[in-house]
């Protein structure tokens, strides 16, 4: 049986991005520290935004999760002897929110389909990586793997707990630009950067 990151995600991440990764490790821990801190504020961010859905329940627990993986990753960072930093963010995220919906309920859906989709790259991209790594990071990249996979699938189970109808016509347009990002030249290289 397939995990849910596996049907949603309508193409692999590129082997050149793979090969990126692995000749820039400094860069490829830093930014990961950044997008699990950002995973914190967005999960924090939608609790704020839509009170009325009690998503503090259920998106509260997660944003610490993304926030003790955030420290963790700082660990690593200092333990390879790189130093944390401010680093320009990439236009992954922006882009697919640039596709979505600016009228409600349409944006809510469509921010739990692209917070799903942002999980469901970055399982697929510790995935791609596991084989290649140092034992250390091998370990704790599983373990991550294990959580994005949950982040993944908790948000499109909000989405059907909120609105009682499948999400897959939704996710259709939104994975499709996610997969014409990733497949593209990008002269930045990022966790979640295209070719």
């Amino acid at each position: 049986m397939s995990n849910t990151w596996e049907t949603i995600l309508f193409s692999p991440t590129p082997k050149s991005w793979i090969d990126k990764a692995l000749n820039s490790l400094e860069i490829l821990l830093i930014d990961h520290a950044h997008c699990e801190k950002k995973a914190a504020s967005s999960a924090i961010s939608l609790i704020h935004k839509y009170p009325h859905y009690n998503l503090a329940k259920i998106l509260s627990p997660l944003a610490r999760e993304e926030l003790l993986h955030f420290e963790q990753v700082l660990r690593l960072i200092d333990q390879h002897g790189f130093k944390y930093k401010n680093l320009k963010s990439g236009k992954y995220a922006q882009t697919l929110h640039d596709a979505s919906s600016n009228q409600e309920p349409d944006k809510l859906k469509d921010s739990l389909v692209i917070s799903s989709l942002i999980e469901a790259r970055s399982c697929e991209r510790f995935h791609a990586l596991i084989p290649f790594l140092s034992d250390k990071l091998k370990k704790f990249y599983s373990k991550l793997y294990e959580a994005e996979a949950r982040h993944c699938d908790l948000y499109l189970d909000i989405y059907c707990d909120i609105f009682d109808e499948d999400w897959s016509d939704r996710l259709k347009h939104l994975s499709s630009v996610e997969s014409n990002f990733i497949n593209q030249k990008d002269n930045l290289f990022r966790f979640h950067s295209g070719c």
